[in-house]
């Protein structure tokens, strides 16, 4: 019996096929957002898409901004919201944002992980990053994830 190659190796291409073991891949700490982290899964350049795991410390909050992009979200693990809402998901809740909306995500007390898929960045950029005023101070774009990305 051979042994399954994705049972050593975080990532590996077959047939046309991107595999990833993500188990096998590294918390990578975002600088700019200290408490949060993230584990690129696949990245599209030409369709601009991205699919990542991200995970919030307890009471960690990732800056407000505004998608530009398509975002969905599965909840793997614990609680979050957003300061601007009332609700809280948990694991099993799944949500759909089309591009516009406005928010600043922080995690609970027990933390959280999610599932994430961006798509269609306009101009290759994802999320326009906001101070307290509104005004736009920085970006998350395509080459903001290919830094994160582990081949």
């Amino acid at each position: 019996m051979s042994i399954n190659p994705l049972e050593s190796s975080p990532r590996i291409r077959e047939f046309g096929i991107e595999n990833v073991n993500a188990a096998l891949m590294a918390w990578k700490p975002i600088p700019s957002a200290p408490g949060n982290f993230i584990k690129v899964l696949f990245l599209d350049r030409d369709k601009r898409r991205v699919d990542f795991l991200f995970k919030q410390e307890p009471h960690a909050e990732f800056p407000r901004h505004i998608h530009r992009c398509t975002s969905v979200t599965l909840t793997v693990e614990g609680r979050w919201g957003y300061r601007e809402g009332d609700e809280a998901h948990f694991v099993g809740t799944f949500m759909h944002e089309p591009a516009g909306t406005t928010h600043t995500p922080f995690a609970f007390e027990e933390g959280t992980v999610v599932f994430q898929s961006f798509t269609g960045a306009a101009d290759d950029v994802f999320l326009d990053l906001l101070d307290a005023d509104g005004r736009v101070i920085g970006h998350v774009d395509l080459a903001f994830f290919e830094a994160f990305l582990e081949r």
